[in-house]
């Protein structure tokens, strides 16, 4: 019996949609393989991906003559109101970086926004939901006065007040014009219990000045771009969230004529992020088969043995797209398997943090587990079948 695909045709189609290599023949054939269209809404939405997915059909007319009817308007409808709020989001990003750079501020677009100015100043081609800007420590003040005189506000939740006192960023600000849409001023690329050599001067000192619309702003070089996409999914999201922003990210940095590879490998060695660059390189091939240079790969790739990667991938799609395979039924298990993807003392981490042993997050928001331990143990006999369903499903394919 063949080995199981990785994606159904439902998550495949959504995530080819992060990819530039895609024909109007290939649109046709994932949609044909399609047999649940609401979950390929209900995917993409949680992706982020409607309007990209849209555009795609779009471009195929005999792939969108496949789709319902139904699903068609749908999925217009919410492509539409995706566009008209990236759109929003684009203007009030330009209008703030021209506020930035009016009171003297230099500012270096991060995520979204860089790829926005690199690649499409209408923040169609990668949607987000926040703006990412970082200035420097000492200019904190100054930016976020430019900020409230743009129209930013900055949130009044007391959690986050509290608990991103001497954060990499300040609290969120946010636009009363914008609902569901924030901004986030940062002051350091990383929290500061991060393990890896990432130095902001370092790539202050390397970003290109951006063009117009975000004239004024920054742009991290290509190599940086694609290291700090790398490390955000693999350590801060823990390579279990944002997985198609993630991929678009990396599909955007590497079609950028001026990126090295070499350069790349060596910015990663020296980071200590090559095993956050090797998986977020390799989901990106693997679910939306992005293109990467196999060398690339192999320089990145830790000492871990295939069968583990390959159980490793399986996992990390369960995760991004939830409902292809059983996820794992434990916290600390999922911990654990992080742990043998990033490979921390190979990377040379030492402690890898990430997950929070206080629950100091999850405290303040009132959401922490008051379970015992007694009784997180008869949770886990309960759910035995969940358990075997993971190994024989996920881990072993």
């Amino acid at each position: 019996m063949s080995p199981r695909p990785l994606l159904s045709p439902e998550a495949k189609l959504v995530f080819r949609t992060a990819a530039d290599n895609v024909t109007a023949a290939e649109w046709a054939t994932l949609a044909g393989a399609v047999m649940d269209w609401p979950r390929v809404l209900a995917l993409a939405e949680f992706q982020l991906a409607s309007l990209p997915l849209w555009r795609a059909l779009e471009s195929s007319p005999e792939a969108k003559s496949l789709a319902p009817a139904d699903f068609a308007e749908s999925l217009c409808h919410v492509a539409v109101q995706g566009d008209l709020r990236m759109q929003q989001l684009a203007r009030r990003a330009q209008q703030t970086v021209e506020a930035l750079r009016a009171a003297g501020v230099a500012t270096l677009l991060l995520k979204g926004a860089a790829l926005g100015a690199l690649r499409d100043p209408t923040f169609g081609t990668r949607p987000m939901t926040d703006v990412d800007l970082l200035v420097r420590r000492a200019d904190a003040t100054r930016a976020t006065d430019a900020l409230v005189a743009a129209g930013w506000c900055m949130t009044e939740n007391p959690v986050y007040l509290e608990m991103l006192q001497g954060a990499h960023h300040l609290p969120h600000f946010v636009d009363p014009t914008l609902p569901g849409r924030r901004l986030e001023l940062h002051v350091a690329l990383m929290p500061e219990d991060q393990p890896f050599g990432i130095d902001e001067e370092l790539f202050w000192a390397a970003a290109q000045p951006a063009v117009h619309p975000f004239a004024g702003a920054y742009v991290p070089s290509p190599e940086h771009l694609l290291l700090h996409t790398a490390v955000h999914f693999a350590w801060q999201h823990t390579l279990a969230f944002g997985a198609w922003r993630t991929f678009r990210a990396v599909q955007i940095a590497i079609a950028l004529p001026t990126l090295d590879w070499d350069r790349f490998i060596e910015e990663a060695s020296r980071t200590k992020g090559r095993s956050s660059a090797y998986w977020t390189l390799r989901m990106s091939t693997q679910l939306a088969g992005i293109a990467i240079p196999a060398a690339v790969l192999s320089a990145l790739q830790p000492p871990t043995p295939e069968f583990v990667l390959k159980s490793l991938e399986r996992h990390y799609a369960a995760l991004n797209a939830p409902g292809e395979r059983p996820s794992s039924p434990s916290e600390s298990l999922t911990r654990y398997l992080w742990f043998a993807a990033l490979r921390p003392r190979w990377s040379g981490h030492g402690d890898p943090g990430r997950y929070d042993p206080e629950n100091r997050w999850a405290k303040a928001k009132g959401r922490a587990s008051t379970e015992t331990s007694a009784q997180r143990y008869l949770r886990h006999v309960r759910q035995l079948g969940a358990w075997v369903r993971f190994v024989r499903e996920t881990l072993l394919g």
